[in-house]
């Protein structure tokens, strides 16, 4: 059966194009991708899955139940755009002005919506459920934990959950995997020092908050390369200063903002302790108060490796080995870490990457784009993943 279900995603290759290009020119951001859920809900509908609407306010879920029993496998795909401009003059260039897929979302739906119709019509042939997650807010807004809170992974019980997303750094053909750990916990700090403002000219009379802030930030820079081992990976980035408000005046306070990426428990909490106390310390040597704000965002995205293995295998009896990698972890981050938290599964990458055609932008770039032919091979590997799990032998 293994040419028949490639010629069924072969030929619905241009149908996927064009529903990419649909969400592509139509982009809306988090929460607010109601247009996108009607299209989703529409096409699961045509499909003959089971749809429900409205879990974490504009997620969609479509269920497949097989024909036999066996477990429940999920996939997963990410709704939301970016608040930005697309700078790329491509015929399906963003009609919403601010707005972009510029991290690859769209076709992540389009590839789990190919991954649909495709099974619509091999119902007969599965044994065990499917369910599709169509899930909003992935760019900051943590709709994959509202929607694990929602129960997401409930009615059927899901036994193991999947999903990617397109990889700039990756050519198109060839798949990426992490093995475990795969990407960051994405925490963010807001630190104030509080002095005493005084006249530019009268140092002496202040307690001068940006002079301590200075002295903080070769502190909090040095924490990674003196407290943390060479062999664990953690990130502190200061992205924002602010102070002050002449050049002639001494502030009352000024503060920093950043980022605290980290792939353990062990090095997060280490991290955000020898931040406060590097903040205390620094404080008082200045004679003065401090605030410091930890707030945890994404925890580290950790894949069952068993799970990651059964891609490399499902994924490599269709494009070999060769095209099959298993690479280092990223410093970004993933709310899928909600739904691994949850049930054993894996986050793989899918190439999209093509010089020949110019596609090699960045994620959060204003002229990312992807090479299209990743849609029918997206729907392949997630059918093959699904087939290898629930022992299907479609392929």
């Amino acid at each position: 059966m293994s040419n028949a279900v490639k010629e069924k995603i072969a030929e619905m290759k241009d149908w996927l194009v064009e529903t990419r290009r649909t969400l592509h020119m139509n982009p809306e951001l988090g929460f607010e991708e109601v247009e996108t859920a009607k299209l989703v809900a529409g096409y699961l509908d045509k499909f003959g899955l089971r749809v429900r609407t409205g879990m974490a306010r504009t997620g969609v879920i479509g269920l497949l139940e097989g024909s036999k029993p066996g477990r429940t496998v999920a996939i997963r795909a990410d709704m939301d755009a970016l608040p930005m401009e697309e700078a790329n003059q491509v015929p399906y260039c963003s009609k919403a002005k601010g707005k972009m897929h510029a991290c690859g979302h769209d076709a992540h739906v389009t590839i789990l919506l190919g991954v649909a119709r495709l099974f619509s019509s091999l119902s007969q042939e599965v044994q065990g459920n499917i369910k599709w997650i169509f899930q909003p807010a992935e760019e900051g807004g943590g709709g994959g934990r509202v929607l694990t809170e929602e129960g997401v992974l409930e009615d059927p019980k899901v036994d193991a959950i999947f999903g990617a997303h397109l990889f700039p750094d990756l050519q198109i053909g060839k798949v990426g995997i992490h093995e475990k750990e795969g990407l960051a916990a994405t925490d963010r700090f807001v630190i104030k020092m509080i002095g005493r403002g005084a006249h530019g000219a009268y140092p002496h009379l202040s307690r001068d908050p940006i002079a301590a802030v200075g002295h903080l930030i070769t502190q909090i820079h040095t924490i990674v390369s003196r407290s943390i081992s060479p062999l664990d990976s953690a990130v502190i980035t200061i992205g924002k200063v602010s102070g002050g408000t002449a050049f002639n005046i001494i502030p009352d306070e000024a503060e920093i903002l950043g980022t605290v990426r980290s792939l353990t428990p062990q090095v997060r909490q280490e991290l955000k302790s020898r931040m406060e106390q590097a903040t205390r310390g620094v404080a008082e040597s200045f004679g003065m108060d401090s605030a410091f704000d930890f707030q945890y965002g994404y925890p580290a995205l950790v894949n069952d490796p068993e799970m990651s293995r059964l891609i490399a295998t499902a994924c490599a009896k269709g494009i070999g080995k060769e095209n099959v990698e298993f690479i280092r972890p990223s410093m970004g981050g993933e709310d899928f870490s909600y739904y691994l938290q949850k049930v054993p599964g894996s986050f793989f990458r899918l190439g999209c990457r093509n010089e020949a055609k110019g596609i090699v932008h960045p994620f959060h770039s204003s002229r990312f784009d992807i090479d299209e032919e990743v849609l029918p091979f997206g729907v392949e590997m997630f059918a093959r993943i699904i087939d290898e799990y629930l022992g299907l032998k479609l392929f």
